[in-house]
């Protein structure tokens, strides 16, 4: 953890370069570090969260950032302190003394594969979005890390529902755990993972769950834990769904707060606004579930084995969440060859779907000896 006293930033911390390439990332990534640990304090609004298995401290320059986040992250009502911390400095060209982003060469080529290596061999993570140039860099060694935007709030239009994702996802790497690019479905405090390619039907199946009596965790982003069993936990507030995959699941848009679409044409929205007391503290999970949209008049359901379990699983888990790929590759492919997989050739009347689900998750089910 880092402890670095609150000092005011050094012009040769500030001085930033116009634009960065691979011969320079490594040193541009240990710059903005050195600055974060040294910024002032006194400058920022701290704010801290208590994730599943997680301490974050995130110092913010932007209070609507701050306020975003707080209102996006889903917290764990605990006041023992966790043994993994980590963290976050949130700075952006408004704050004072803190320069605007560097841009990426544009005769450089990029690789996201090589960006990453060459972090990892300076023993660090990271990400650049080059729409509106903005960085976010890691040090795993001591958990600590800085987000650079242009302004409070540019960030990459999918993070706003999930914001300090990629920081979440490192600390947890750290911490044994994974986050996941998985939904989930519950009953009792047993559920599965909903795994699949975009429009598979994740989010619409456990919208269907969730409004006709079965919980979640999540329906992007969970945190994921292996022991004696595997457990999920909730990291994020928000919901997904369009339109008519609302319309389907039975909700009136004028019961959504903000029906606005977002970037994917997609409307965000608190799940227990609709369906109280759905989001879970935790789930047990018991299986992993491939959803097709098959229209069927029933759901049907049928096994799968564990490769096909792991091609749903694996690429979406690691390839959405740079970094730590090789840890991601066996911590996921554990999980796939452990627990039992099904494909759900699903129906359209949401209860049904809800119905031909809640079984698996029984303890009596015969699929889970």
């Amino acid at each position: 953890m880092a402890g670095a006293t609150s000092r005011p930033v050094t012009a040769e911390q500030r001085l930033s370069p116009a634009t960065v390439s691979q011969d320079g990332l490594a040193a541009y990534a240990g710059r903005l570090l050195e600055a974060a640990r040294h910024y002032p304090r006194e400058r920022l609004q701290r704010r801290s969260f208590a994730m599943p298995g997680l301490d974050l401290a995130v110092w913010f320059a932007s209070p609507e950032l701050a306020d975003l986040c707080a209102a996006m992250l889903l917290q764990q009502d605990r006041t023992a302190a966790s043994p993994h911390r980590a963290e976050v400095f949130a700075l952006d060209a408004d704050a004072d003394g803190w320069d605007h982003p560097a841009g990426w060469d544009e005769h450089a080529g990029f690789s996201s594969r090589e960006f990453s290596q060459i972090l990892a061999a300076a023993g660090r993570r990271g990400f650049y979005h080059h729409d509106a140039p903005s960085w976010q860099f890691y040090d795993p060694a001591d958990g600590f890390g800085v987000q650079s935007l242009p302004s409070g709030l540019a960030m990459p239009p999918w993070e706003k529902a999930s914001p300090l994702r990629l920081f979440l996802h490192w600390a947890y790497a750290q911490a044994g755990m994974r986050l996941t690019h998985a939904a989930t479905l519950g009953f009792d405090g047993r559920g599965a993972l909903i795994v699949g390619a975009s429009g598979s039907g994740k989010s619409g199946t456990t919208l269907a769950g969730v409004m006709n009596g079965l919980a979640s965790v999540g329906d992007d982003y969970v945190a994921v834990a292996q022991g004696n069993q595997v457990t999920a936990y909730p990291v994020f507030r928000q919901f997904k769904q369009d339109p008519s995959g609302l319309r389907r699941a039975g909700v009136r848009l004028e019961a959504i707060p903000d029906s606005r679409l977002n970037w994917h044409g997609k409307i965000e929205f608190d799940p227990a606004g609709l369906a109280p007391g759905c989001i879970a503290d935790q789930l047990e999970i018991r299986a992993i579930l491939l959803p097709h949209v098959a229209r069927l008049e029933r759901t049907r359901i049928e096994p799968v084995g564990a490769r096909e379990a792991a091609l749903a699983l694996v690429p979406s888990a690691v390839f959405q969440l740079p970094g730590d790929a090789e840890e991601g590759f066996r911590f996921f492919g554990s999980i796939a060859k452990r627990l039992p997989a099904y494909r759900l050739h699903l129906s359209e009347d949401p209860r049904e779907i809800a119905d031909t689900i809640a079984p698996l998750l029984s303890p009596e089910a015969g699929h889970f000896r």
